[in-house]
């Protein structure tokens, strides 16, 4: 139970205090500590034993009081949460959800629970989720890399190809492959039984876009990023996306996106619909939804915001950090927006995805050039020369990523291309 926000001993205000379950994939810790600002206190809620990087345990304490879970019961890790007080708990990874839904209840802290953090984080009972409250969704099976022919078969029987075989819980694209027939439906199961003796996947049918397409250069599917705070929705942007690379990686994102109006609140009207279909009463969201012939159809709803949202949209709107709106959020401030923002310049972040089947970053040049551009904000690397990569791991395994503005949709158009253009990656081959 959280403690009031006055101190009953001095009647003084006292700054509340956020627990942050965190680990590999988390948003950026300096990122979260900026947001946090002098406002509130972080307590950063780890599994020593499930990160890589051994320094990183050792750099949080410098930003907040750190709670190693590593090698403690549930009851041992709700207890050692306890002591530190939290006003409320947040999480920014669908790894994480299941432990901050967990460590929420056992401290009646506001965030979802057991049955909403299941729906965040398992495929099968979202989209059961979503057709119960009457969205079109696609055929979505669990098919499991030990099923036997049987199995397989009855799955085949009951979808249309194409279809993708994705992991029942997991993101990022990570081992997301488009299948055409049967035959390549079993060759790719083969293949993820191969590097995974055991991995829970989905077979769903494949949602073809819109003819003609909603952007003549972004793709067909976007993301919306939502604030409920108390069971209000509101919506604050429309991501739009760069035409990904095969299979499923994403290149980068646009806010705002470039669709015409009418078919933006379609979009938001879907939006909304899915994330009461998932019973959210509290969170920052983020739903990608995709346009067909039949109009928008949700392709997931994640109870968190989404990998490079946040400074995308600090560069469309400078000064609105969606870290300190999440935070606020999670402490049970009742945050609300009236309609998606409505920038004067588009912010854009582009990152670069290895090809398929290479194993290993070689050389990179040209990021010196790329940052001195107009309108840049930061040029990062996320694999130095000498690390390995895989594309089969999907959209994390960026080598670089570029953040920035530009006057207009065009603009991020000729950028995406210099960029493209400027820094010049080589690799290794397998």
């Amino acid at each position: 139970m959280a403690r009031p926000l006055t101190d009953t001993t001095t009647n003084e205000a006292r700054r509340p205090v956020l627990a942050v379950v965190f680990g590999d994939l988390s948003a950026s810790s300096m990122a979260l500590a900026a947001a946090a600002r002098d406002k509130r206190d972080l307590v950063w809620i780890v599994n020593s034993d499930e990160i890589r990087d051994t320094v990183m345990v050792r750099f949080l304490r410098r930003l907040g009081t750190v709670v190693d879970l590593a090698g403690l019961t549930h009851d041992q890790g709700v207890e050692a949460v306890a002591a530190t007080h939290p006003d409320g708990i947040v999480a920014y990874t669908d790894a994480h959800i299941p432990t901050a839904s967990a460590l929420a209840q056992a401290l009646d802290l506001d965030y979802f629970d057991d049955e909403v953090a299941l729906r965040l984080t398992d495929k099968v009972a979202q989209r059961q989720a979503l057709a119960d409250a009457g969205l079109p969704v696609p055929f979505c099976g669990p098919l499991s890399t030990q099923a036997s022919a049987d199995e397989v078969a009855a799955v085949v029987d009951a979808t249309t190809f194409p279809v993708i075989i994705k992991p029942r819980h997991g993101a990022a694209s990570r081992e997301t492959h488009l299948a055409h027939d049967a035959t390549e439906l079993r060759e790719l199961l083969d293949q993820v039984r191969a590097l995974d003796a055991e991995s829970d996947m989905v077979v769903e049918e494949y949602m073809v876009g819109a003819t003609p397409p909603p952007s003549t250069y972004f793709g067909d599917y976007v993301s919306v990023e939502s604030v409920v705070a108390h069971g209000h929705i509101s919506h604050l942007a429309v991501t739009g996306r760069l035409p990904s690379v095969p299979p499923f990686r994403e290149v980068g994102m646009i806010i705002p996106c470039d669709y015409d109006d009418s078919l933006v609140d379609q979009i938001l009207g879907v939006a909304t619909a899915a994330i009461r279909a998932m019973g959210i009463r509290t969170g920052c969201l983020h739903t990608e939804i995709k346009v067909t012939d039949d109009g928008p159809r949700v392709i997931e709803v994640n109870g968190r915001i989404g990998g490079f949202v946040a400074p995308t949209l600090a560069q469309a709107v400078p000064g609105l950090d969606f870290y300190e709106i999440s935070q606020r959020v999670a402490l049970g401030e009742m945050v609300t927006f009236d309609h998606p923002v409505r920038p004067d310049r588009v912010g854009y972040g582009i990152v670069g995805q290895p090809p398929q089947g290479v194993r290993r970053v070689a050389t990179v040049t040209g990021l010196d050039l790329v940052a001195s551009h107009d309108g840049v904000s930061s040029v990062s690397l996320n694999r130095q020369p000498g690390d390995p990569v895989d594309w089969r791991l999907g959209s994390h395994e960026y080598v670089y990523s570029v953040i920035g503005s530009a006057p207009n949709h065009d603009a991020v158009r000729e950028m995406h291309g210099f960029i493209e253009r400027t820094i010049v990656v080589t690799y290794d081959a397998e």
